[in-house]
């Protein structure tokens, strides 16, 4: 079922799973990429949904960035303690993911919320997988 569709990306919710699903098909991230993510991240409170694939493969948060556009909004629209635990897997280019898993350790920061877990990948199979396990 899609939620939020605009011509850089959607946001669809696959029942079978349980799981919402970001596409962001645009060459950068920018207002549209936070405003279907501050949609998933609602989307997860109001339906009670625990797991979000973000499919940034092509366009993920340069290294400033990162924190503005991944962590920032989970602060924002996400309750310091949520009522299950949310897991969220965001797949990365290669080089990206290198970057952010030596540059930007995003478990036991401060600026995540309570019972919040984050991971990267770079395949969206073990992506899915991974939350598929949770």
């Amino acid at each position: 079922m899609t939620i939020f569709y605009s011509p850089a990306a959607s946001l669809t919710y696959h029942a079978a799973d349980e799981m919402l699903h970001l596409s962001f098909n645009a060459t950068h991230l920018d207002l549209s990429f936070g405003q279907a993510y501050q949609c998933a991240l609602q989307e997860m409170l109001t339906k009670n949904v625990g797991k979000l694939l973000l499919d940034l493969k092509r366009n993920a948060p340069s290294s400033d960035d990162h924190e503005q556009w991944l962590v920032e909004p989970l602060q924002a629209h996400l309750p310091a303690r949520v009522a299950r635990p949310v897991f969220i897997a965001a797949v990365l280019s290669e080089g990206q993911y290198q970057y952010q898993i030596s540059n930007c350790p995003i478990s036991g920061t401060t600026l995540m919320p309570e019972q919040v877990e984050f991971n990267y990948f770079t395949s969206r199979r073990e992506a899915t997988a991974w939350l598929n396990g949770r």
